[in-house]
């Protein structure tokens, strides 16, 4: 447990770093993302990210699946794209992966 624990924690971090690279140094365009843009993204991906960081530190795995449904339309949306973004995706998945291990591994102990 403490590993999926660990895991979880890193990946939400990794997460919340990668978004915010990309979306305050975007490779293609040179420049910072338009206000709106941080908006979105804050609400729809950095914010569950979060949410999800509490879950696996707290060994919450309710969290971890809420927050993972709560950045899958984005990362999905992020997927269809060419480039770094189709990334997005990976951490809500890994995330919901964990946030399940987690819950199976809560019930039976």
């Amino acid at each position: 447990m403490k590993f999926m624990r660990l895991i979880g924690t890193v990946v939400s971090i990794e997460s919340l770093l990668f978004c915010s690279y990309i979306l305050l140094f975007n490779p293609y365009t040179h420049t910072s993302a338009e206000p709106d843009v941080l908006t979105s993204y804050t609400i729809m991906y950095l914010l569950p990210m979060f949410l999800t960081g509490y879950g696996s530190f707290s060994v919450k795995p309710i969290w971890l699946i809420i927050g993972s449904i709560w950045a899958l339309p984005i990362s999905l949306y992020c997927l269809a794209t060419p480039g770094v973004f189709k990334y997005l995706v990976m951490g809500p998945m890994l995330l919901v992966i964990i946030g399940i291990i987690m819950f199976k591994n809560k019930r039976t102990s």
